[in-house]
């Protein structure tokens, strides 16, 4: 009599805010999860636990500039589903060390793709590409799967050399690998330099003691597609359960500026916020009480941002029937609420 096993799923950087929300969701479907994490990154589990699931997957320590490494862990994970979410992510890192950036985000995808090829070219795989890959894009609306890429920054190049390799073994060598182009997510889980996370955290401290210190912010005009993590990764694992392997846009469809997550997530906190002046004399008071509570410091202003750009997620929508169940102000709100608790119990992840 034949056995059913359970699926197996493959997640690099599993220790990530996308990671972590992904193994969650496939151990609430029955799949035994691996979660690749480099060496140095252990402390990083802070993720896993805070949703309860360490335990419930098995970690395995890996290196993406080893290949040996990859065919190894395939070899003896044999997985059914791969979802590679590592490799670095911040924009503004990628010029201090480009090569970093391009070993980790190309080769390192390369590198994975040649280890399911010899090892386990029936695995399906997934491949976590940017937004940053449309960057200065001239077309004035939302940004589909047709859009034009213009990647101006190092990261964006190392990310969209890798959806190249993902159409190349997957049209060369028939193996399903897909990308999905995600535009901003946050959650509750993402880290302290991204900008929704520092405006909640920080918010969260003048909350508690107002004589901290007033949030310092770059350009509040700067806008982005910010969706929610939680949804971000359902997409994900709709994409490996299509028939075809195809690449699709991952996002909300709706820009929102830095300053309207400042605004709501001033009232979250039950502030009443005013803004004064303009540019880097901008400020954000509290009306009621005259307490500052952020304001514009030039030293984060980006001078090569990317430009405002929201996509288009008709596309997944109508092949998958995915949706998103949490919109940007509810988003904020559970970040902020999260941020409050850490808070006080001395918790700073």
């Amino acid at each position: 009599m034949k056995i059913n096993r359970k699926s197996i799923a493959f997640i690099t950087g599993v220790t990530g805010q996308d990671g972590a929300y992904l193994a969650k969701l496939l151990l609430s479907k029955g799949y035994d999860v691996y979660g690749g994490f480099r060496r140095g990154s252990s402390n990083k589990a802070w993720r896993l636990d805070y949703l309860g699931i360490t335990q419930r997957l098995t970690l395995v320590e890996y290196q993406l500039n080893e290949p040996q490494s990859l065919i190894e862990i395939l070899q003896k994970v044999q997985p059914d589903e791969i979802y590679h979410l590592a490799g670095e992510s911040m924009v503004a890192d990628s010029y201090k060390y480009p090569g970093v950036t391009l070993e980790a985000n190309s080769q390192g995808t390369l590198n994975m793709l040649e280890a399911v090829r010899i090892i386990s070219p029936n695995s399906k795989v997934f491949f976590a590409s940017s937004s940053e890959i449309f960057g200065k894009n001239s077309q004035d609306k939302l940004l589909n799967e047709n859009s034009d890429f213009c990647p101006n920054n190092p990261y964006a190049i190392s990310k969209l050399t890798a959806d190249y390799f993902i159409k190349l073994y997957r049209d060369k060598y028939d193996i399903f690998a897909c990308s999905g182009i995600l535009f901003n997510h946050e959650s509750p889980l993402r880290g302290l330099q991204f900008v929704s996370r520092k405006i909640t955290h920080n918010m969260a401290k003048l909350k508690i003691n107002k004589m901290s210190t007033p949030i310092k912010l770059g350009d509040l005009n700067s806008s982005r597609d910010w969706g929610a993590s939680i949804d971000y990764v359902q997409a994900m694992h709709l994409m490996l359960e299509m028939n075809e392997p195809r690449d699709y846009v991952i996002a909300s469809g709706v820009l929102t500026s830095v300053r309207e997550c400042l605004r709501i997530s001033a009232l979250k906190a039950g502030f009443d916020p005013l803004f004064e002046g303009i540019g880097i004399n901008e400020t954000c008071f509290d009306k009621s009480s005259g307490l500052l509570i952020a304001k514009v410091d030039e030293k984060y202003i980006r001078t090569n941002d990317t430009p405002p750009l929201a996509g288009d997620p008709k596309k997944i929508e109508l092949a998958t029937g995915w949706s998103r169940s949490i919109d940007f102000e509810k988003l904020i709100e559970s970040m902020l609420e999260a941020d409050i608790d850490r808070i006080k119990i001395g918790d700073f992840n």
